[in-house]
C-alpha cells in the first residue's frame, strides 16, 4: 500500500511517540484527576501555557490528518489485526469507560508485542485488535501502527486458548468503532477555542491548588486516623471489668476529659477536611469541564478532517435520504441537567465501591494463601483485618447507592426539588468519606493506597508468625543441647576432675559452664519475647537462619527431629515467596562473620570460649532482644465502611 504521508507528518508522529510526557499525550485526557497526579509527581510545573497549547492542537491535527489522508486515499484498506501487550489493569479500565481518547499504538507482530513489552509487565495480557473499515489507522516504517484516537469499546473478551502448550498469558480481543461527534457551528467552534486560551491560567491555579489540598487533607486523614485509635483505646481500656474497681474517681475524670478533647479535635479535622474536600471538588469540576470542551473541540476538527478526505459512504447516502418526519419519529430522550449531574455524581461513588470490593476480595485472597502457608508450617497466623466484615458493610453500601440512583431516576426536578438537594449533599458527604477510606496511615511520602498498607500489615503478620515458630523451635533445640553439654561436664569421674587440677581442665570446664550458663540465658529471654508487628520481617533473614542452623546440627542426633521440620520450612517458604539464593549466603556470610577482618593476636582457649559464645548469639539474634511494646493492631476499615452506611440510613433520602 503506497503510503500518502510526507515526510514532515513523519517526523511530527516520531516527536509524539518519543514525548511521552508532553502536553499533547494530557491533551486527551478529560479527566481532571490525571492532571493533579501528573503535577504532584513534577513539582513545580506550569501545565499549560497558550504557546504549549496551540502547537500541541497543530501536532495531533498534523498526525491526524497524515493518518486519515493516507486510510480514505487507499481504495485497499481492510480489517486489519494488530497486538499491544499491556496489564490486567489496562483491560479492567477499558472495561469501566468504554472511550479511549488517545491515539493507541500497537504492531502487527504478535511475538514482537510479546517480546518488547512483556517482561517489564506486571500481570501481562495481550490485546489483540480487530478494526473495522471505519477507524483510521496508519502502518509505521518500524512495524508500529497508529491508530485514530476518539473510538469506544465495542466489545472487549477473553479469548479461550485451545492450544495444548501451557497459557503464557490471557488474550483479549477488543473491536472499536468511532465515538459519536457533537457538530459544531464555527461560531459556537470559535466561541470554545476562545474560551479554552482565556481559562489556561485559571486551570494551572486550580491544579496547584488541588496538590496543595491532597497534601494537607493526607496530614488530616492521618491525625484523624490517630486519634482514632487513641479513642479506641481510651474506650477499651474503660471498657474492662476491673476499671471501675481499680480507677481512682480522679483518673476517670481525666479519662473522660481526655476522650471530650479527642472528639473535639476529631470534629473540627473532619470539619476541615470536609471543606477542603468541597474546594477540591468544585477546582476539579472545573479543571475537567475545561478539559472536555478542549476535547469536544478536538472531536470537531478531527469530523473537518475526516469530511475532507472521506468519500460519502452507503450509511451517509441512507441518512440524507432519512426524512424530516422518520427523524422527528424517533427523538432523543434529554435527561434534565440536575438529574444528570446528580446521577453522574451518584455513579461515581458507586465506581468507587465497586473498586473497594475488588480490593475487599483481592484481600481475602491474600488473606487466604496466608493462611494455607501459616497451616503448612504449623504457624499461627490470623489475619489482623476482617475482610469479610468489610466485604458485608461495602456490599450493603453497594446496595444503598444503587437504590438511591434508581430512586432518581423517578424524580421530578420541580416537584422533588428539596429531596434532591438533600440527595445531592449526602452524596457529597459520601464522597468524602469513601475519599477517607483510600488513604493509607503510613503512607503519605510514597502515596500507597489504604489496601496497599492493609497487604503489607497482612503479610508482615505472616511473616512474624513464621519468625515465632522457627524462634520457638531453635530456642527449645539449642536449650536441651545445652542442658546436655552442661549434663556431659558435670559427669566426669573424679579421677578426671583430679588429673584436670594439674592439666588446668578443671578451669576451662568452668568457663564453658560459665558460657553454658550465658548462652541458656539469652536464649530463655529470647524465647519468652513475642515478636513485635512493627518490625520488618525479612523471608531471606528467616531462610538464612535455617539453613545456618541445619548446617551446624545437621549430624546431631538429639535434635534430628526439629532440623528435619526447619528443612520443611525451607521448602515450604521457597515454594511461596521469591528467594534469591545469592541474598541468603551474604546473609550468612554477614552472620557468620566470614566479612569480619582476621587478627593476628594469640587467643587463649578461654578467650575462643567466650568470643564463640559472642558470635553464637549474634548469629541468631539473642543478644537483641526486641522489648518494644507497641499497641495492639485494630482493624477500623470494617467500622468506617459500617460508618457510611449508618450515614446514609439516618440522612432520610431513602
Amino acid at each position: 500500500m503506497e503510503s500518502k504521508v510526507t515526510k514532515e507528518e513523519l517526523n511530527v508522529i516520531n516527536t509524539y511517540q518519543m514525548e511521552e510526557n508532553a502536553m499533547a499525550h494530557r491533551l486527551f485526557f478529560g479527566h481532571a484527576e490525571n492532571d493533579i497526579l501528573f503535577l504532584f509527581q513534577k513539582e513545580d510545573t506550569i501545565l499549560y501555557t497558550k504557546e504549549e497549547l496551540t502547537s500541541s492542537i497543530d501536532q495531533i491535527k498534523t498526525m491526524y490528518t497524515a493518518i486519515v489522508k493516507n486510510f480514505y486515499t487507499n481504495q485497499e484498506r481492510e480489517n486489519c489485526t494488530i497486538y499491544k501487550a499491556t496489564n490486567i489493569g489496562e483491560i479492567d479500565k477499558l472495561k469501566r469507560n468504554s472511550f479511549v481518547n488517545d491515539f493507541f499504538m500497537a504492531v502487527s507482530d504478535r511475538e514482537k508485542a510479546q517480546s518488547e513489552n512483556v517482561a517489564n509487565l506486571s500481570r501481562p495480557v495481550m490485546l489483540h485488535f480487530v478494526l473495522g473499515e471505519e477507524i483510521p489507522y496508519l502502518h509505521l516504517a518500524n512495524g508500529t501502527t497508529l491508530v485514530a484516537p476518539f473510538t469506544q469499546v465495542k466489545k472487549i473478551e477473553e479469548i479461550p486458548d485451545d492450544s495444548e502448550e501451557p497459557v503464557f498469558f490471557p488474550t483479549y480481543q477488543l473491536e472499536l468503532e468511532l465515538q459519536e461527534t457533537e457538530i459544531l457551528s464555527e461560531d459556537e467552534k470559535t466561541q470554545l477555542y476562545e474560551n479554552i486560551l482565556e481559562n489556561i491560567d485559571s486551570v494551572n491555579q486550580k491544579l496547584k491548588a488541588c496538590v496543595k489540598w491532597d497534601d494537607e487533607n493526607a496530614m488530616h486523614y492521618e491525625n484523624i486516623r490517630k486519634l482514632e485509635q487513641l479513642l479506641a483505646n481510651h474506650h477499651f481500656t474503660m471498657e474492662q471489668e476491673n476499671y471501675e474497681q481499680d480507677t481512682t474517681e480522679a483518673d476517670k475524670q481525666s479519662d473522660l476529659e481526655d476522650i471530650a478533647r479527642i472528639n473535639g479535635e476529631l470534629t473540627s479535622l473532619k470539619d476541615k477536611t470536609t471543606q477542603i474536600c468541597q474546594m477540591r471538588k468544585e477546582n476539579a469540576n472545573f479543571i475537567t469541564d475545561w478539559k472536555m470542551d478542549l476535547i469536544t473541540y478536538l472531536k470537531d476538527e478531527f469530523r473537518q478532517i475526516r469530511e475532507k478526505y472521506n468519500t460519502p459512504n452507503r450509511q451517509e447516502e441512507q441518512a440524507k435520504e432519512m426524512t424530516t418526519e422518520e427523524a422527528e419519529e424517533t427523538p432523543e430522550k434529554e435527561l434534565d441537567p440536575t438529574i444528570a449531574f446528580l446521577k453522574s455524581e451518584i455513579s461515581e461513588n458507586i465506581a468507587i465501591v465497586g473498586t473497594l470490593l475488588t480490593n475487599i476480595k483481592n484481600l481475602i485472597a491474600k488473606q487466604q494463601n496466608h493462611a494455607r502457608i501459616a497451616e503448612a508450617i504449623d504457624s499461627n497466623y490470623k489475619a489482623l483485618n476482617n475482610a469479610f466484615e468489610m466485604k458485608n458493610f461495602a456490599e450493603e453500601l453497594d446496595s444503598l447507592l444503587k437504590a438511591i440512583s434508581s430512586k432518581i431516576d423517578i424524580m421530578s426536578p420541580k416537584k422533588d426539588k428539596e429531596a434532591l438537594e438533600k440527595i445531592s449533599g449526602t452524596n457529597l458527604q459520601v464522597n468524602i468519606l469513601l475519599n477517607y477510606l483510600n488513604n493509607a496511615k503510613a503512607g503519605i511520602s510514597k502515596r500507597i493506597t489504604r489496601f496497599d498498607e492493609i497487604s503489607i500489615i497482612e503479610e508482615n503478620e505472616l511473616k512474624k508468625e513464621i519468625a515465632e515458630t522457627i524462634k520457638d523451635i531453635r530456642c527449645e533445640a539449642e536449650l536441651r543441647k545445652l542442658r546436655d553439654d552442661a549434663e556431659i561436664i558435670e559427669e566426669k569421674s573424679a579421677f578426671k576432675k583430679f588429673i584436670g587440677r594439674f592439666t588446668g581442665r578443671n578451669k576451662l570446664d568452668e568457663t564453658m559452664l560459665d558460657q553454658i550458663q550465658i548462652r541458656q540465658n539469652a536464649i530463655k529471654k529470647t524465647f519468652k519475647t513475642k515478636m513485635p508487628l512493627s518490625y520488618n520481617y525479612s523471608i531471606h533473614e528467616l531462610i538464612a537462619e535455617i539453613q545456618m542452623f541445619v548446617k551446624e546440627n545437621a549430624q546431631d542426633e538429639l535434635i534430628a527431629e526439629e532440623v528435619s521440620y526447619l528443612r520443611r520450612v525451607e521448602k515450604i517458604l521457597k515454594k511461596n515467596f521469591v528467594i534469591i539464593d545469592s541474598k541468603v549466603l551474604s546473609i550468612i556470610d554477614q552472620k557468620t562473620g566470614k566479612n569480619l577482618p582476621i587478627t593476628t593476636k594469640k587467643i587463649t582457649k578461654k578467650e575462643l570460649l567466650e568470643i564463640d559464645t559472642y558470635r553464637f548469639l549474634n548469629r541468631y539474634g539473642y543478644d537483641r532482644v526486641n522489648e518494644i511494646k507497641e499497641p495492639e493492631y485494630q482493624d477500623t476499615l470494617a467500622n468506617e465502611i459500617k460508618r457510611i452506611v449508618e450515614y446514609i440510613k439516618t440522612s432520610g433520602i431513602i
